[in-house]
Formats: structure tokens, sequence, C-alpha cells
């Protein structure tokens, strides 16, 4: 959550500096509160009321990765696979260059038993943001149900090292 909040802030930062227009302000701060409401509702776990402010909110912002991520994570957290692989894959369509969106779609895509497609999420992940180590962590449980322990244990010993680092 802290991540996209952060996020959140430089593209409002962004767009004040770059413009500096009201309509280019009040948007982004609108844009920015809607969601962080979804990342309240969601740590909550009130995805009903989660999912309709997604909903809502797309019907304005059409083209806004982190909505389709939310609501993916959101539909992925109720057991709706499909429907998450179809917003993830939108939200990769509009942003291809960041990793938690792959390691979400791996997730889902593991929940499917669809492996191979989980692990080519999961390296792309990785391989997008090295220092990632949810990829890692979640790479190293499809390869568990791949039976590739070792495999899985070396991941995982990256992940925990990461992890480490982060929290220094």
């Amino acid at each position: 959550m802290k991540k996209y909040l952060v996020i959140a802030g430089l593209v409002i930062g962004l767009c004040i500096g770059v413009s500096g227009s009201a309509y280019c302000q009040e948007n982004s701060v609108a844009k920015v509160q809607v969601i962080t409401e979804i990342g309240t509702l969601v740590n909550a776990k009130d995805y009903n009321e989660a999912l309709e402010k997604c909903n809502s909110a797309m019907k304005q912002y059409p083209d806004d990765y982190e909505l389709y991520y939310w609501k993916g994570a959101i539909e992925s957290d109720l057991g709706e696979h499909e429907l998450a692989i179809k917003d993830l894959d939108k939200a990769i369509e509009l942003k291809p260059d960041m990793s938690s969106l792959y390691v979400m779609r791996g997730i889902s895509k593991s929940y499917l038993n669809d492996n191979d497609g989980a692990m080519s999420d999961l390296n792309h992940a990785i391989k997008l943001d090295p220092k990632d180590s949810s990829a890692y962590s979640m790479r190293a449980c499809v390869k568990i149900s791949l039976g590739d322990l070792k495999g899985a244990n070396e991941d995982l010993e990256i992940a925990n090292k990461l992890f480490d680092e982060s929290v220094k």
C-alpha cells in the first residue's frame, strides 16, 4: 500500500510541476483519493465496496493501470482468477514495465494451475525488477508445485536476502 501512495504522490507532483493547470491538479488529487480509498477498503477486506469503487473510477479514469491492478487483486482474493487475469492483462497493457502487475497475474495463473504461464510472468517480473522479493517468493511456490524443491529453495533464499536488505 505504501508503494502505491508514494507513486500516487509522485504523479501528483509531476502533474503539478509540469503543467501547473488547476484541472490537472484537481484530477490527480481526486484520482489519488479514489485509489487510496480502494486500498483502505481492501485492507479492511470490504471487497464488494472496493470493487464498486474500482468500477466507478474506471469510468472516469479508463486508462489508469492502478485501478485495473486493484480490481484484479480484489478478484484474485475473491477466487475469481479468470476475471483477475483479464483486468491484470489490461493493467499490463497500460503499464508493461511494472513488475508487481506480472507478480499478481502470475499468482492468479498459479491458482488456475497454469504453472507455465505463472512461471513466465514471474520470470518477467524478476527481469523487470531483480530486487522484487515477492516475485522470487511466488516463483518458489510455483517451483514447489512443479516438484523443483532445489530451485524453490534458491528462490526463497534470494527473496529472504532481498527482503532483509529492503528493511535496513
